[in-house]
């Protein structure tokens, strides 16, 4: 059903000094700090593991070079999904309102998506902790017991869960340092980004900026500061408790675009209706576990 003049009345007489409701301020674009960007050319993007070799072993005189393959590891696709919204508008309306209200619907349109992004990005993160969402290894995103192909295994989440404090985030950075490779191997791994809900905005930026140790009196100094390149707040989390951080292992958390956006406008001829409508297309998960760790707190 398209909006009509009786929907916005007080649209079509003079005399309404402000127009309001639909014209804020947006957060900047947060996903961007989080997941890795790629652009995808097919319906859906393929990503699959191969393993590199695990340690040498001692060659005896006389016999032969131990000889070790290297493996296929785990495979993850993206589908790539189109989001649209829209919206329809008698040409009554459109010539009658008195205030432009609705030559704004595309920003609308194109806001709606916007968020969109950022909601399904986050939900990624959100959803981290759900074992009915899984990943190549058939894990859930943060788990204390990922696969590697060699049939080990290894966490991205802290053994007791905890709220973001002095302690447990060193805790945190201390386990990435024993990240380990499908074959055991051990493997340098450094924090880019502490993700945070807004709940814990003030308590991330004290620990990360602050020189000594975050409530102790002794001052001691404060390991933890320099160590992130950024910190991002988020509103779309909606635990706020739970807090993340992204590293620097690559084909981490991924969103794909397969199409921009794409604002169009056309008129119905029957009814002669306005349409207008925004689409995108997109795919956002995870392939490589090691690119995040996480907690959803206490």
């Amino acid at each position: 059903m398209a909006v009509s003049t009786g929907n916005f009345a007080e649209l079509l007489w003079p005399g309404i000094e402000v127009i309001f409701g639909n014209t804020y301020n947006d957060y900047e674009a947060l996903y961007p700090k989080v997941f890795e960007k790629k652009k995808s050319t097919l319906a859906f993007e393929k990503n699959q593991g191969v393993t590199g070799l695990p340690l040498a072993g001692i060659k005896n005189q006389g016999n032969s070079i131990p000889s070790i393959d290297p493996q296929q590891g785990f495979q993850k696709e993206y589908v790539n999904i189109t989001y649209a919204i829209g919206s329809s508008i008698t040409r009554e309306l459109y010539e009658d309102d008195q205030y432009s209200y609705i030559k704004t619907i595309p920003t609308l349109l194109a806001r709606s998506l916007y968020q969109t992004e950022e909601t399904t990005a986050f939900n990624v993160l959100n959803n981290g902790f759900n074992s009915s969402i899984t990943g190549a290894d058939g894990i859930e995103l943060f788990s204390t017991a990922h696969l590697n192909v060699d049939g080990s295994t290894f966490s991205n989440r802290l053994a007791t869960d905890s709220d973001l404090t002095q302690t447990s985030l060193e805790t945190a950075l201390q386990d990435l340092l024993d990240f380990v490779d499908d074959q055991s191997l051990k493997i340098r791994v450094q924090p880019k980004c502490l993700v945070v809900p807004t709940a814990s905005n003030f308590r991330a930026r004290k620990l990360l900026e602050s020189s000594y140790v975050v409530g102790k009196a002794d001052n001691d100094i404060n390991p933890v500061q320099g160590l992130f390149q950024d910190l991002v707040v988020s509103p779309y989390l909606t635990d706020n408790d739970a807090w993340f951080i992204i590293t620097d292992v690559p084909n981490g958390l991924t969103f794909y675009t397969r199409r921009e956006v794409d604002l169009d406008k056309d008129n119905e001829f029957a009814t002669q209706n306005l349409l207008f409508s925004a689409t995108k297309r997109w795919s956002v998960s995870w392939t490589d576990p090691r690119g995040a760790f996480g907690t959803p707190g206490v």
